[in-house]
């Protein structure tokens, strides 16, 4: 929503929003001059301006109060999704899906496209670090979009060239099919970019590669695979490690293209620069763009962002809450971690705990170092009986993994006490806990220069 706010803004439409609580994605947009955006939801809130378009998100239930007093006004009412189906409908539209790695993916492949002058239109779900923001206006003939799955609106638009990164059952509430369903409009999607400029898959994703072989011909030219350390003949592009220069030689079929590193750690983010690197190839971009940019891009803010690096404390903070997400993350901050890693894990919605329940006790019986889980943030709906972050942290039953409720204040108060020099903080979770990581560098600042204070 905030994406769509600053293209909306950008554009020259007076914008106005709510949302249920302050939050630093709030503090940013009214610095860049969307000044009327409240707390919380309200009538409040917008009767005294008289909106002439009210763009809600799936988040927002039916019984928000907004949105019954813009039906019984007769405003016009759109989706999120509808009013970026509008926006795009004009471009040759870039679809990024998957159940992880959108974003990141996402992200590489706008820079790929502005380092190339291309001057690509983007919406995406994180703040590239580069630009210091998730909408770019371009003059270009591309828009790159982040398309979401989660309530099937990435089936609406034409993409030029659709990207599967993955698939995994999650957001089970939107597909009561399950898996099955799920699959289904996955497969929608990839044949919609089939028959225009390209679709881009990853074929080692297990679910995913299963769904392309049944439905598509692996030497479609208009079809790209890709995966890492393969030398499977399926495979259209490859990455393999090279010991030898500690970096990734990457191969069109047998030919070898370039090698490259990456700023970020992790195999997930080498398939994401590779999804990236096979849209390049289909939009025929020079080989030296594509990796320069690979090379340069700076990532985006909660993807693996370091809030703060110094001798004292590393601070780390993610928007990992699916357990897939999270085992990857965990992996790429053990490899980073010198001394004592210690995890925040704030858990994501009540039907995604009660879903993945065994995943989660699973992950972190597996750790023996200091996990904090705090209580479970709630975007929409209501609870569920006997799921919450309590139960789960009783069922993991280990002394080193502890329940940690209160508000973020009060989290960040606790932690700072606890934690020592040398720590790896690893924060995750995809709501409020978001902020944790800046509260506690504060902390953490103050009472070091207290410290310093009292030797002078």
């Amino acid at each position: 929503m905030s994406a769509l706010a600053r293209y909306c803004h950008a554009n020259g439409y007076y914008v106005s929003g709510s949302d249920k609580e302050q939050s630093g994605s709030i503090k940013d947009l009214r610095s860049e001059g969307i000044k009327n955006i409240w707390t919380p939801h309200s009538t409040n809130n917008i009767q005294g301006i008289f909106p002439d378009l009210i763009i809600y998100s799936t988040a927002i239930e039916n019984s928000n109060e907004e949105l019954i007093w813009a039906k019984e006004n007769k405003k016009e009412i759109l989706h999120r999704s509808d009013l970026l189906d509008q926006i795009t409908s004009s471009k040759k539209l870039i679809s990024v899906s998957g159940t992880h790695g959108k974003t990141t993916t996402s992200g590489i492949i706008s820079e790929m496209l502005i380092h190339s002058e291309l001057n690509p239109s983007v919406i995406i779900g994180g703040i590239l670090e580069s630009r210091n923001t998730n909408s770019v206006i371009g003059s270009g003939d591309y828009f790159v979009i982040e398309a979401d799955e989660s309530d099937k609106s990435f089936l609406k638009g034409n993409p030029e060239i659709s990207i599967i990164t993955n698939i995994e059952p999650d957001h089970l509430e939107n597909y009561p099919g399950g898996l099955e369903e799920i699959k289904a409009a996955f497969l929608e999607f990839a044949k919609k970019a089939i028959t225009k400029k390209g679709l881009v898959v990853c074929l080692q994703d297990k679910i995913t590669g299963e769904l392309i072989r049944k439905n598509f011909d692996l030497n479609s030219p208009n079809l790209i695979s890709y995966g890492i350390n393969t030398n499977s003949p399926e495979i259209t592009l490859r990455a393999n490690f090279n010991n030898k220069t500690n970096s990734w030689d990457v191969y069109l079929k047998q030919n070898l293209l370039f090698t490259f590193r990456l700023k970020n750690s992790g195999n997930h983010n080498v398939l994401n620069a590779l999804a990236a690197i096979a849209v390049g190839n289909l939009m025929g971009i020079n080989l030296k763009k594509i990796k320069t940019a690979i090379e340069n891009y700076q990532g985006v803010k909660r993807r693996f962002q370091v809030i703060t690096k110094t001798n004292e404390i590393t601070i780390v903070d993610d928007y990992a809450h699916h357990p897939t997400e999270i085992i990857a993350t965990i992996k790429a901050a053990k490899e980073l971690c010198p001394k004592r890693l210690v995890i925040v894990f704030q858990p994501h919605q009540p039907r995604r705990l009660q879903d993945f329940w065994s995943d989660f006790v699973g992950i972190f019986k597996e750790e023996d170092g200091s996990v904090f889980i705090t209580d479970l943030y709630i975007a929409r709906g209501g609870e569920i009986k006997g799921i919450s972050s309590k139960d789960l942290v009783w069922d993991i039953n280990k002394p080193n993994v502890n329940h940690l409720p209160g508000s973020i204040e009060e989290i960040a108060k606790h932690l700072s006490a606890f934690i020592k020099e040398g720590d790896f903080i690893l924060i995750m979770g995809a709501g409020n806990i978001t902020d944790l990581g800046s509260k506690l560098m504060n902390l953490k600042s103050d009472t070091s220069m207290r410290f310093r204070e009292q030797l002078i």
